[in-house]
């Protein structure tokens, strides 16, 4: 199969697309086809803004998204796919699996996640050395021991595309085989196909608008920093926190602002977002031995 340079296979444009108005119905297509199921995204778990343009650097950003069941995080893997590719992959997973594998009981109780699925999409692009189309990755010992919850799909596409069109399952894979076409492929791959449309649609004004976000760079920093502080004070809130503290500090509460420093928030916005005292929150934080890295 020669060579060519497919729509698909770059990060930026990808999350560009997949966070953009018309991304969801994509993006549920994509993953649909993955787990070979119809799949209806809840929400999309952002803890960062996306980037104004293509041309500004350093700002990270990934699809995460929640289905019914299921937290799936999408990643794009380009020119090449290694060991330590695989490696940084497996790292993003544990992350997120860190992340949600603890929920609360009827009890307000802390407990491990049994049921909620943990998965990670690699779309692989370029050259590899495999002549798999996909992968599916599952973690445990030789014991029989296995983390039901956690698992990983690694597709080869110009693998999974030669594997498609030998045994007739272009119709079936299609939006998954979009993203491996060129931009003159595209144009005649499925040309009534409205998921199809819409990407290539998105594609273009990828390409002649870059994507331009209406905020500037600072209002870009201070709603990251709203968001996240956010973020920290909704995880463990309850409605006595709301009310103060009068009841006494709880290990919800505790975790709240364990939160907020992990995020290097300043005690002063920890105090006002929890409405104590600046010294209320220092006692907390020498009493139960928090790490302060402010």
């Amino acid at each position: 199969m020669k060579e060519k340079e497919a729509v698909g296979s770059g990060d930026d444009f990808f999350k560009a697309v997949m966070l953009s108005k018309k991304g969801k119905k994509i993006l549920e297509q994509i993953i649909g086809q993955v787990l070979g199921k119809k799949v209806e995204i809840i929400e999309f778990i952002n803890t960062e803004l996306g980037k104004t343009q293509k041309i500004e650097k350093g700002k990270r950003i990934d699809v995460i998204v929640k289905i019914d069941g299921i937290i799936a995080n999408v990643e794009v893997n380009a020119n090449d796919y290694n060991y330590v590719k695989f490696f940084r992959n497996f790292a993003y997973l544990v992350n997120l699996f860190n992340r949600y594998s603890v929920t609360e009981n009827k009890d307000n109780e802390k407990i491990y996640d049994l049921k909620t699925e943990i998965i990670q999409i690699n779309l692989n692009f370029g050259k590899v050395n495999t002549k798999e189309a996909i992968l599916i990755n599952e973690f445990g010992n030789d014991k029989g021991m296995k983390i039901k919850t956690l698992r990983s799909y690694d597709i080869f596409m110009d693998n999974f595309e030669k594997f498609c069109y030998d045994n007739s399952e272009v119709d079936k894979y299609k939006y998954i085989l979009m993203l491996n076409k060129s931009e003159e492929e595209l144009e005649s791959f499925y040309p009534g196909d409205e998921i199809i449309k819409d990407y290539g649609e998105a594609l273009m004004k990828y390409k002649s608008e870059g994507f331009i976000y209406p905020y500037t760079t600072d209002e870009e920093k201070e709603m990251i920093h709203n968001t996240e502080k956010q973020l920290a004070y909704d995880e463990g809130v309850d409605a006595g926190i709301k009310k103060g503290f009068s009841k006494g500090i709880e290990q919800k509460e505790i975790d709240v602002i364990k939160n907020m420093l992990e995020l290097k928030l300043p005690i002063s916005t920890i105090a006002k977002s929890l409405n104590i005292s600046e010294d209320e929150i220092e006692k907390i934080i020498t009493e139960n031995n928090l790490d302060n890295k402010n």
